[in-house]
């Protein structure tokens, strides 16, 4: 009789076991199931059955970028060439240039250049009216030339067009490296100017006057007249890429200082062209006496 009650014991303590295997079972069973339940009610709350294409309501962005996405294919294809998508997109820009121009030149609430309105237009219109970015990088690269810095921060800034005639391709660009702003021929890629950015000056509620930080110039006496003459010499040799070949040999040289009286010292050199007048094409380059470059000027180019 102890034989068969260890027997059945032994035999309950398996029933047992099994009987809990079996419920863990079911259990990750149910669950399984009810997940699935849930993924399907997901899915048929972000999937819906397709309804009349009048009556399915989508965003209206969404709406405008299919459309664009469908004109673009249309246009691409054999049916239009692509002259035509390329002229298309030449018009919009100059539509939105001439638009942005009349605001800025007849419009009165733009005429006072220190709001937030005509500063978000003249600069919604410096982006129409830029180059391809890829034309703009070899004039990016001219101004790291000049600069002898490879990494330097440059940033386009406005294209300038000498006549005022929307109609004319814009003839130079102008880009800001830190308080320095760099002129660019639109045509060769070359520095034709570079001059200090300016400051800004206010006056503040008690009268007294605010200034934006400016350039610092070195004055150390380091340099004579003669030596910064040869600086002037040796940049614009070396710098052939920024500035394009200048042969100062078939120029005349002109050079002064200037001496404001508290040991500040700057030297000008002006190299001409054979000439008279005051619209003779000129070179102008001017250095501190601590060998800083102050400005450059080239009116040869043009």
């Amino acid at each position: 009789m102890k034989f068969k009650s260890i027997i059945k014991q032994a035999f309950e303590k398996e029933e047992l076991k099994e009987a809990r295997h079996i419920d863990d079972l079911e259990s990750q069973i149910l669950m399984k199931v009810r997940a699935e339940k849930t993924e399907e009610a997901e899915l048929k709350r972000y999937f819906r059955p397709i309804e009349s294409f009048w009556n399915f309501k989508i965003p209206y962005a969404f709406a405008v970028a299919v459309l664009a996405v469908i004109f673009i294919t249309f246009t691409t294809s054999s049916v239009l060439a692509k002259g035509s998508v390329m002229e298309m997109l030449i018009n919009l820009r100059n539509a939105l240039q001439q638009e942005l121009s009349q605001l800025l030149n007849t419009d009165p609430t733009y005429r006072d250049k220190g709001t937030q309105k005509y500063q978000q237009a003249q600069k919604e219109w410096c982006l129409v009216s830029a180059r391809p970015a890829e034309a703009r990088e070899q004039a990016v690269e001219a101004v790291r030339d000049f600069l002898d810095r490879p990494d330097a921060n440059v940033e386009y800034e406005c294209v300038r067009n000498p006549s005022n005639n929307t109609n004319e391709q814009p003839q130079t660009e102008s880009y800001i490296v830190d308080f320095d702003r760099f002129t660019i021929d639109t045509q060769t890629n070359q520095i034709t100017e570079m001059a200090p950015t300016g400051g800004r000056w206010g006056e503040n509620k008690d009268g007294t006057r605010w200034f934006s930080p400016q350039k610092e110039y070195d004055y150390t006496a380091r340099y004579s007249q003669t030596e910064a003459e040869q600086l002037a010499r040796t940049f614009i040799a070396d710098h052939e890429k920024a500035l394009g070949k200048i042969d100062l040999s078939k120029l005349t040289l002109e050079s002064g200082k200037k001496d404001d009286g508290s040991g500040k010292v700057n030297y000008f050199f002006i190299w001409k062209t054979d000439g008279q007048g005051e619209d003779i094409p000129q070179l102008n380059i001017s250095y501190t006496q601590g060998g800083q470059l102050i400005s450059f000027l080239n009116e040869l180019i043009h």
